[in-house]
């Protein structure tokens, strides 16, 4: 009897290593590049886990959301295969040899396609009336070491809107880029602060974050297990009640409490506790462009998939980010700042302090970051960026930030999202009337590049004479106006136009010459013009 439960207990455990090591899926997205109107490159990346089978070939399908017409496959070629686990710089890759079984890791799997709804058989979709278009990848399986949810199918998909692209003066779309590998490994009881590193420098469209729910098929969603949901979809540090989920995130506090999610940079931040957790994220990421008439549109989203791993490291804690990561600059203006990585050492187990490293995304083209003092511990780097006036808009520009330390053989890393929004400046055109009699009648035009509001701006007149000091002759703060000069001479007009709540306003020089008239005095017209 004892040698029969040995083997069945020998059977069964052969049976989940197995099942285990089947189950290979860790996560995926999808992005797609216009290269004209209508026709566009498909990029999509898949994770799997090292220990797990080799990884055969995705489903990858273009379909109506509305579920008009057929699905069309897509043919794609596989072009990469990287390693992408944490390692030190003395450390080894444990994926190799790329997509066999081997140790702990993960291997991301990039494949391309070209697509054309200009012609067949993506033609067909638009044929059939098509405006959201979903391009999805499926394959068998989820990992079974899982905890927070079901595990069963992994589905993922991203979507385009053709219709609503065609409404905008852009007739292209590119999706925004994933910049930052999804990182599987978190340390417990140590913050985790992750950034996918959204890059959005081909459009320039507005950017929603969202936590949704892992699927397993079109429009199906994986069940959670307990009282995860898809906004809180793994066990934070919630005193004082060990394994509560729900309580308020403040992200800033030493260690993060709760699970925070920020909607406009994408950053995650909490502290997990449960050593033996392993859950799934899954971030979208929705794009907002203007149509014709100025409405904001959904032109499109994508979909990251994660696989979240919580083990017990070493006696490391992770570095992290100093200040705020949200600014604001005037168009035309130069902005810069400083982005400080701190690393405190795990006392009194650590001896030897960790160095960090810091480098971003080049999310903003044109700007510079700058490490401060390449011999420093803690690294600070200097980030600069001068505007133009071309730059102003309401959605912000954003770029991530990675700071990493050289902890072997995995280091610890964290991500940051910032945010700088470009406020227009204020400008208009001035018209100067000389009418009969000395009277001047002068008005302001504002020049509205980015469809703000004009009925919000404030406009300042000073006239002085022509040594430009003294008291004025004329302080006035209507957009239009009029009055009589009874000295003729040169005049300095020293015009204002602001635009709050922006607060960036610009001032103008102007000169006018009035011709001599009869008297000596200067006095206001009482006929103004509103």
């Amino acid at each position: 009897m004892n040698k029969i439960y040995k083997l069945l207990l020998l059977i069964t455990t052969l049976l989940f290593f197995n099942n285990a090591k089947a189950s290979h899926m860790m996560g995926g997205d999808i992005s797609y590049e216009c290269i004209s109107p209508g026709k566009y490159k498909l990029t999509i990346k898949v994770y799997r886990d090292c220990r797990g089978i080799p990884f055969n070939s995705p489903d990858i399908t273009m379909f109506c959301a509305n579920g008009s017409g057929s699905p069309v496959a897509v043919s794609y070629t596989r072009t990469e295969i990287n390693d992408i686990t944490p390692t030190c710089s003395s450390g080894t890759n444990p994926c190799n040899p790329e997509n066999q079984t081997s140790g702990e890791g993960i291997e991301e799997h990039v494949f391309e396609a070209t697509i054309d709804f200009n012609t067949s058989p993506f033609k067909a979709l638009k044929d059939a009336g098509c405006c959201e278009i979903k391009m999805q990848v499926n394959q068998c399986c989820r990992n079974g070491a899982i905890t927070t949810i079901s595990p069963g199918n992994f589905y993922t998909d991203a979507m385009i809107n053709i219709c609503n692209i065609d409404k905008t003066s852009k007739k292209c779309n590119t999706a925004p880029q994933l910049s930052i590998p999804p990182v599987a490994y978190l340390c417990c009881n140590q913050p985790f602060t992750f950034n996918n590193g959204v890059r959005e420098v081909v459009d320039g469209d507005s950017l929603s974050y969202d936590l949704v729910n892992p699927l397993n098929g079109n429009n199906s969603n994986e069940n959670y297990t307990g009282s995860f949901s898809s906004v809180i979809p793994m066990t934070p540090y919630c005193p004082p009640n060990p394994g509560t989920v729900n309580c308020r995130p403040l992200p800033n506090a030493k260690p993060p409490r709760g699970f925070y999610f920020d909607k406009e940079t994408g950053d995650i931040i909490f502290t997990p506790t449960k050593c033996d957790e392993v859950g799934v994220i899954v971030i979208q990421v929705t794009e907002w462009r203007k149509d014709s008439t100025k409405k904001w549109i959904k032109i499109g989203y994508t979909r990251r998939d994660m696989q979240l791993i919580v083990k017990t490291c070493a006696d490391n804690n992770p570095p992290y980010f100093q200040g705020t990561n949200k600014y604001s600059v005037c168009a035309g203006e130069k902005i810069c700042f400083k982005i400080k990585s701190k690393d405190d050492p795990f006392l009194p187990n650590q001896t030897r302090p960790d160095s960090t490293y810091l480098t971003w995304n080049n999310g903003i083209p044109g700007a510079t970051f700058t490490i401060v003092d390449p011999t420093a511990r803690e690294k600070e780097a200097e980030f600069c960026w001068q505007t133009k006036n071309s730059d102003a808009r309401p959605n912000p520009y954003t770029f991530t930030a990675t700071a990493k330390d050289d902890a072997c053989p995995k280091p610890a890393q964290a991500n940051r999202g910032y945010n700088i929004t470009v406020a227009p400046r204020a400008e208009d055109t001035r018209k100067y009337e000389l009418l009969e009699c000395g009277k001047l009648r002068f008005q302001a035009f504002p020049k509205d590049t980015v469809n703000y509001d004009q009925k919000n701006y404030t406009y300042k007149y000073t006239i002085r004479d022509s040594t430009n000091t003294g008291i004025p002759y004329y302080v006035g703060f209507r957009r239009k106006d009029s009055l009589v000069f009874k000295q003729g001479g040169k005049f300095i007009v020293e015009h204002e136009i602001n635009n709050p709540p922006y607060r960036c306003p610009t001032v103008y020089t102007d000169t006018i010459i009035i011709p001599p008239v009869l008297d000596v005095q200067l006095a206001f017209d009482k006929d103004t013009f509103v």
